[in-house]
């Protein structure tokens, strides 16, 4: 469950979760309940391959682009560059060390952006016996899935991985400048930074989607228009000596009237001429859906950046 980033082109994404539980606050279509059960169906099925260890049959989990963001660890685009990492991960650090660790998915929600996309937020618990038969430490996170029905099969385009709100992040302390820093950044992307810059919580708030999530790396799951708004009025509501910069990574066509948008984020303070001074980098993931020709944020994850370490309990 993974994630990374890439250069002018929309896409981001979600991960780990299992088993049976959705909360959805609308009604259901006859096709969503033959769908919530299908995806419910492919959590089960993710979950008896995961713990095969068996990396080509785990890739066709994936389309043939997704996108896998994880943690700290870069950006992977591809099934086959899934399917070589899933082939590390098991057959050397894993296998010497924890060979018997298993994994749980559970689903937590489920909601369907259009008949053929759906963002699932999965909870996934790994742990088990050694190979002496001492019980492993578990190990928790959490993520959100970017699925596509492709044919009659849903598969993962995107899967983010988070940490949980018990996880303890320590922030990278520098970051060096990259030339990346002044790209082109689109009218959307444009307007959010000005809201975000001038500390607005209701204009801030004003480009999420009314049923929208968010998950600001190890924090809580904040659903729903409301309270998104009072997630960022006490955010703003703390001192902010310094500029984001929101420098689009890439942008990826899910459907005709959603787009998963990958981005950086820097803050830096203003210096002399006008130069900024950049403080740390972040990353971020939207999920942008198209409403009466309008684009609205339907989920935001930040996940820490490839400078600080998570802590695992």
């Amino acid at each position: 469950m993974f994630r990374y980033l890439n250069h002018l082109n929309l896409r981001y994404a979600i991960i780990a979760v299992s088993i049976i539980s959705i909360a959805s606050p609308v009604k259901l279509s006859a096709q969503s309940e033959k769908d919530s059960v299908a995806v419910k169906d492919f959590i089960n099925m993710y979950q008896r391959t995961y713990n095969t260890h068996d990396p080509v049959a785990f890739a066709k989990f994936y389309t043939e682009d997704a996108d896998f963001l994880m943690f700290t660890l870069p950006e992977i685009h591809g099934r086959q560059a899934i399917e070589n990492f899933w082939r590390r991960y098991w057959q050397s650090n894993f296998n010497r060390q924890e060979p018997e660790r298993r994994g749980t998915f559970t689903l937590n929600s489920l909601r369907f952006l259009a008949n053929n996309v759906a963002v699932a937020n999965v909870e996934t618990i790994t742990g088990g016996k050694d190979s002496l038969g001492v019980e492993l430490q578990s190990r928790k996170a959490r993520g959100t899935w970017l699925m596509q029905r492709q044919n009659s099969d849903w598969l993962i385009s995107a899967i983010s991985g988070m940490p949980t709100e018990r996880d303890s992040i320590i922030l990278g302390a520098s970051i060096e400048t990259a030339k990346f820093l002044q790209p082109h950044i689109r009218t959307f992307v444009d307007d959010y930074e000005r809201a975000f810059n001038n500390h607005d919580p209701l204009a801030v708030t004003n480009f999420f989607r009314d049923n929208a999530d968010i998950i600001v790396r190890n924090g809580p799951l904040i659903h729903g228009k409301q309270a998104i708004q009072n997630w960022w009025g006490n955010y703003f509501s703390k001192p902010r000596n310094y500029r984001a910069l929101f420098i689009i990574d890439k942008i990826r066509t899910i459907s005709d009237n959603i787009r998963q948008v990958n981005f950086t984020v820097t803050r830096a303070i203003p210096g002399a001429e006008d130069k900024s001074v950049p403080l740390r980098q972040t990353r971020a993931m939207w999920i942008l859906v198209r409403e009466t020709d309008e684009w609205r944020i339907d989920a935001l994850r930040v996940l820490p950046s490839t400078e600080d370490r998570v802590i695992r309990h």
